[in-house]
């Protein structure tokens, strides 16, 4: 993803306090809270990598190397290996059963980290989950994907096997842990907003208070590299979407899907079509200037207000929205910057929301968080 933004999204300071502590911010995510041993004979997983030649997955060889987590093994899209041994081609049940005998004679724990984009492996999550091997996830596909097929997946994990996938949503960011933290701990989520997109938080930026206009603002993202080779993937919401899903299934809501859900695009419907060009899409935005100009204007009426595009998760009314919103001058939204910004609201967090901020992308911090829950398994 988008290298330059993830730079300015760079976050300073350690936080992850206790997900139902007293604190009503949290920013700058490290795994403080599970600070792992430096000597290699004190951890307890036996680790196999899926992806690791990849952007996340050489970040999380790099991550896991500074703290002498060796991978006990490493696989790629059509060769694996194993124990230092030479490559094979993939062959993910004999992965399993060499990663289980492993785990057996060191008394530890196996897991596979699939930091891949991958549908592939996701295949198999079920099938190692049932084994007794913890699967650690950094692709949102099966967790955003239908219902059915992922509680069909759930129904795999047997505890003390665990199923983690933080960094499936605002990279490493401790969301869906301190999500699981507020429950056990007797909270009842409400409500749950986010920012879940750089780019489209630097889009919405830029327009306020009439700086620049939509098409510049997009050219703009895309000169910089915040965004996709085609805008559209990051003005459509999509990925704002499976996030919000995610969301919505950890909150105990179901029937929640992305073929139903309330989705608005900031694409303006003649310019989807896949005929169109890139460039001709960047040359015909500037048609809708005016009109975006003016919804920018009307938030803007009320002294403070600003418009972002936001996943918001109404638990009470069992509604899930994705879109433009306006939130009022003293909402937490109005101070995010570039970061990505995850506000919870329950029973106990009240009016006040608790507030997870930091850098939501960028290869240092997925991996960070996909080594966190590695060393949780």
């Amino acid at each position: 993803q988008h290298s330059r933004l993830k730079e300015r999204h760079q976050s300073t300071g350690v936080s992850k306090a206790t997900a139902a502590s007293a604190a009503i911010f949290i920013s700058s995510p490290q795994p403080s809270s599970s600070a792992p041993m430096t000597d290699s004979k004190k951890h307890s997983v036996v680790v196999a990598v899926v992806g690791y030649t990849g952007g996340v997955g050489t970040c999380l060889l790099t991550a896991m190397d500074k703290i002498d987590l060796k991978p006990f093994a490493l696989v790629r899209s059509s060769s694996m290996r194993i124990a230092g041994e030479d490559e094979v081609p993939v062959d993910f049940t004999l992965l399993g059963t060499r990663l289980l005998e492993a785990a057996a004679k060191r008394g530890a724990v196996p897991v596979i980290a699939d930091v891949t984009a991958s549908p592939v492996p996701q295949e198999q999550y079920k099938d190692w989950l049932s084994r007794g091997i913890s699967v650690v996830a950094a692709n949102k596909g099966i967790f955003s994907g239908p219902e059915d097929k992922y509680r069909d997946m759930l129904s795999a994990v047997n505890p003390p096997t665990k199923l983690l996938h933080e960094a499936t949503v605002g990279a490493g960011l401790p969301v869906l842990g301190t999500l699981g933290s507020l429950k056990a701990s007797s909270h009842k989520i409400l409500k749950i907003e986010g920012i879940l997109s750089g780019t489209l938080a630097f889009v919405l930026g830029a327009v306020a208070g009439g700086k620049k206009t939509f098409s510049q603002a997009v050219a703009e993202a895309k000169e910089l590299g915040y965004t996709e080779p085609d805008p559209r993937l990051d003005l459509s919401g999509m990925d704002v979407a499976r996030k919000a899903v995610i969301l919505a299934r950890l909150s105990d809501l179901t029937g929640v899907e992305l073929t139903s859900m309330d989705i608005e695009s900031l694409v303006p419907e003649p310019l989807r079509a896949s005929t169109i060009s890139v460039d001709d899409f960047l040359e015909g935005l500037s048609a809708y200037n005016e009109d975006f100009a003016a919804r920018v204007a009307a938030v803007e009426k009320t002294p403070g207000s600003r418009l972002h595009y936001v996943a918001k998760i109404d638990v009470g009314n069992k509604k899930v929205i994705v879109g433009p919103m306006a939130f009022e001058a003293g909402h937490p939204f109005n101070s995010a910057g570039p970061d990505n910004l995850v506000a919870v609201t329950t029973n106990f967090y009240s009016p006040r929301p608790l507030v997870i901020q930091g850098a939501g992308a960028g290869g240092d911090v997925t991996a960070t968080g996909v080594l966190a829950d590695i060393l949780q398994c």
